[in-house]
C-alpha cells in the first residue's frame, strides 16, 4: 500500500514539472522580447517563438546551430563573441545592436546576456534576451533632430533669446543676444542681471508686472545698453512661465536689434523733410531769380548810360558782381531742389576722383594724411564731370576741415558693388545692376546725432559766421540725387565721419554728345590745372574739340590762322598762360571778333572787372561752373 502511494507522488511530481515547463515555455514564447539559451560552444539550445517569428525561421532549423551559422562568422567574431565570452565569466552584459530581420528590415535592439549555472559553481549557459527598441530609438532620433532644428533656428536668426529668473538673473542667452549686447563670454553673461542692460531699471520692473498680468507681452521698441554702455534700440517680447503651484518660474525674452530699421526710418523722414524743404527753396529761388534778373537788366542799362571812367560806373559794376554771386547761390538752391537738370555725359568716375585727389593734395595741411585706393574698374556713369568734381572736392574739403586742429587720416576708396548689396544697404529702388561706391572717411571730430540729421538742409552749417553759406552738402545731395544716386553718412563724436556715395554704373552712350562731323573748335585758355582738367574732360565728352596754347605768341598764331581758328574762346581768370590785360591787348590789336567766355571766381578782382569792361567778353560764368551752364553759354554765342 505504501509503495503505491510513492508511485502516485512521483507521477504527480512529474506532472507538476511538465506543467511548470509548459507554463514557462508559454511565458517565454509569448514574451515580446526574443529569448535564446546558448551553451559554451556558442550553440542555440533553446529559442522562443518571438525570435523565430522575427527571423522567419522554424524552431528545428535554429536549435543546434551555432551563432556563427546564424549571423555569419565575420559578424560573430567582430560583434558578438566578445560579449558572449564576457558573460561566461559571470558578468551580465548589456549593449545595443542593429539587426536586419526578414520581417521588418533594419531595426534597433537592446541585447542582454545573463549567465546561467545548470551545474553548481559552473556557468554552462547564458540567457540572451533581445528587446526591440526601434520605435524608442527612432523617437530619440526624432527628438535629437528636432532639438538640432530648433538650435539652428535659434542660432541662425538674428534675434536674441534669453531666459532669466523672476528677479532678472540671466540663466541662458543665445549667441545672437551676445552679439547684440556686444558681450562674447557666455559664462560671464549668466552672472549678470537683465535689468542692468536697461537704461532705466524701473522699466524692467514695469515689464515684469505686465507679464504677471498677461504672461505674454510685446513691449515694442526699448533702448538697452550693451556691455560697454552703448545705447541700442531693441524690439523686446517676453513670456512668463508659471510653476505648478502658480508662482513665476522663469521668463523668456526675445530681443531684436532694430538699429538698421531706425536708421532707415530716419533716412525716410530726412528724405521727406528734404523734399519739402527743396520744394519750398526751389519756389523761392525761382522768384528770387526773377528779381535778380530785373536788378541785373536795369544795372546793365545804367552801366551803358554812364561814362566808363565815372565813380558811378564802378559802383554799378559792383552791383552786377553782387547779382552774379546771388545768382550762383540761387542756382545752388535749385540744384539742391533738383529744379535744375544736369547736362550728363558718359564719364569715368575714377578719372574725376584722381583729378580731385590731386587738387586736394596740393593744399592739404601737413598734419593730415590722405590715403586712396583706386583700382582699375568699370566706373563709367552718366554725369556732369564738373558737378562730380564739385561733389568730391566738397566732401574731401569738409573732411580736412574736421581734422584741421588735431590732424588725422582721410581715406578715399572706390569700388563697384552689385545691386543686391545696394538694395540691402539702402532699401530703395535700384536703377542699375551695378553701382560705383565711393567712400570718404576721416578721423576728425565727428558729429552729434542732432547735427547728423540736418547736414543736408540748405543754409545749415556748423562753421563760424562768414565762413560758409551752408549750401555745400545740400547741393551735393541735389547733384547726387539728380544722378539717381544716393549719399549716406555715418558719424561718431570724436571718432570721425564716413560719407558713402552710390552712383549707378552706365553701359550706354551719352545722348548729348555732338556728332563727330559737327564738332566745334574751342580755344581753352586754362587756369588751375585740376579744375581745367575736369572742365576739359567735360567739354571733350560733350563732343567739342579743344585747342590749348602755351603763351600769348601761340595764342596770336592760332587766332590768325584761318584753318586753325576756333569757333570760341574760353578764358579762366586764373590763367598763367595769358594775363587779362594781355588778352585784351591781343583782341584789340588783332581785331579778333571770336566770341569769348570768362570763367571767374565769385568775388571779382580788379583785373577781372577791367576784363569784363573791355568789351571782348560775351558771357561771364562764375565758379563752380557746371557743364550745362557752359554748354548753354557756348550754344547761345554760337547761335
Amino acid at each position: 500500500m505504501k509503495k503505491k502511494l510513492e508511485i502516485s507522488d512521483s507521477n504527480d511530481y512529474l506532472k507538476f514539472l511538465s506543467r511548470e515547463k509548459d507554463l514557462s515555455d508559454q511565458i517565454i514564447n509569448h514574451s515580446r522580447s526574443m529569448i535564446t539559451i546558448i551553451n559554451r560552444d556558442y550553440i542555440y539550445e533553446k529559442v522562443n517563438s518571438t525570435f523565430c517569428n522575427a527571423h522567419q525561421v522554424v524552431l528545428d532549423t535554429i536549435l543546434g546551430k551555432s551563432l556563427g551559422d546564424m549571423w555569419g562568422h565575420d559578424t560573430f567574431q567582430n560583434a558578438i563573441k566578445r560579449n558572449v565570452d564576457i558573460c561566461f565569466t559571470g558578468k551580465t552584459v548589456q549593449y545595443e545592436a542593429t539587426f536586419i530581420t526578414p520581417q521588418s528590415g533594419k531595426r534597433h535592439f537592446e541585447v542582454v546576456f545573463r549567465p546561467l549555472s545548470v551545474e553548481s559553481g559552473k556557468i554552462t549557459h547564458l540567457l540572451a534576451e533581445t528587446f526591440d527598441i526601434n520605435d524608442l530609438k527612432n523617437t530619440k532620433q526624432a527628438v535629437i533632430e528636432k532639438e538640432e532644428e530648433l538650435r539652428k533656428f535659434e542660432s541662425n536668426l538674428p534675434i536674441g533669446f534669453l531666459r532669466c529668473d523672476p528677479d532678472g538673473k540671466i540663466l541662458y542667452a543665445n549667441e545672437a543676444f551676445l552679439m547684440i549686447a556686444d558681450c562674447h563670454d557666455e559664462l560671464s553673461i549668466t552672472k549678470m542681471n537683465l535689468r542692468s542692460f536697461y537704461q532705466e531699471e524701473e522699466l524692467f520692473d514695469l515689464q515684469i508686472d505686465q507679464l504677471a498680468d498677461s504672461h505674454t507681452k510685446n513691449f515694442g521698441r526699448v533702448y538697452l545698453k550693451n556691455c560697454y554702455g552703448k545705447e541700442i534700440p531693441c524690439r523686446i517680447s517676453g513670456f512668463l512661465a508659471m510653476s505648478g503651484s502658480g508662482t513665476p518660474s522663469y521668463i523668456d525674452f526675445a530681443v531684436e536689434d532694430c538699429s538698421r530699421e531706425l536708421m532707415l526710418e530716419n533716412r525716410l523722414l530726412q528724405a521727406q523733410k528734404l523734399e519739402t524743404i527743396g520744394s519750398l527753396a526751389g519756389g523761392i529761388a525761382h522768384d528770387f531769380n526773377n528779381i535778380l534778373a530785373t536788378i541785373s537788366g536795369y544795372s546793365e542799362m545804367l552801366h551803358e548810360d554812364l561814362p566808363k571812367n565815372s565813380d558811378l560806373s564802378d559802383k554799378v559794376s559792383k552791383i552786377q558782381g553782387a547779382v552774379k554771386k546771388a545768382q550762383s547761390i540761387t542756382n545752388q538752391i535749385l540744384t539742391f531742389s533738383r529744379h535744375v537738370e544736369q547736362e550728363k555725359v558718359l564719364i569715368n568716375v575714377a578719372e574725376v576722383l584722381k583729378e580731385t585727389i590731386g587738387f586736394v593734395k596740393s593744399s592739404i595741411p601737413s598734419n593730415i594724411v590722405l590715403k586712396s585706393r583706386i583700382p582699375k574698374i568699370n566706373s563709367n556713369i552718366l554725369a556732369d564731370p564738373t558737378q562730380l568734381f564739385r561733389v568730391f572736392l566738397n566732401l574731401m574739403t569738409n573732411a580736412i576741415q574736421a581734422m584741421e586742429e588735431n590732424g588725422g587720416t582721410l581715406s578715399v576708396n572706390i569700388a563697384v558693388v552689385k545691386r543686391e548689396f545696394v538694395q540691402h544697404e539702402l532699401s530703395k529702388d535700384i536703377v542699375a545692376d551695378e553701382y560705383v561706391l565711393l567712400t570718404f572717411k576721416d578721423t576728425g571730430e565727428g558729429m552729434d546725432p542732432s547735427v547728423l540729421g540736418r547736414i543736408f538742409e540748405p543754409f545749415f552749417t556748423t562753421r563760424e559766421v562768414g565762413k560758409g553759406t551752408g549750401l555745400g552738402l545740400s547741393v551735393i545731395h541735389g547733384i547726387i540725387t539728380e544722378m539717381e544716386g544716393e549719399i549716406v553718412v555715418s558719424s561718431k563724436k570724436e571718432k570721425g565721419s564716413a560719407f558713402s556715395v552710390y552712383l549707378p554704373v552706365s553701359t550706354g552712350f551719352s545722348v548729348n554728345s555732338v556728332k563727330k562731323g559737327n564738332r566745334k573748335k574751342i580755344l581753352f585758355i586754362t587756369g588751375n590745372k585740376y579744375e581745367s582738367r575736369i572742365l576739359s574732360l567735360a567739354l571733350e565728352s560733350a563732343g567739342y574739340e579743344l585747342i590749348y596754347i602755351s603763351d600769348g605768341r601761340n595764342f596770336i598764331k592760332v587766332m590768325t590762322n584761318i584753318r586753325e581758328r576756333p569757333d570760341m574762346v574760353i578764358y579762366m581768370s586764373d590763367s598763367k598762360q595769358i594775363k587779362p590785360e594781355d588778352l585784351v591787348g591781343i583782341f584789340h590789336a588783332q581785331k579778333i571778333l571770336t566770341p569769348c567766355i570768362l570763367i571767374a571766381d565769385p568775388i571779382l578782382g580788379m583785373s577781372d572787372e577791367k576784363l569784363l569792361n573791355s568789351g571782348i567778353i560775351n558771357q561771364q560764368l562764375t565758379k563752380p561752373v557746371s557743364l550745362k551752364e557752359i554748354r548753354n553759354a557756348i550754344q547761345e554765342l554760337l547761335r
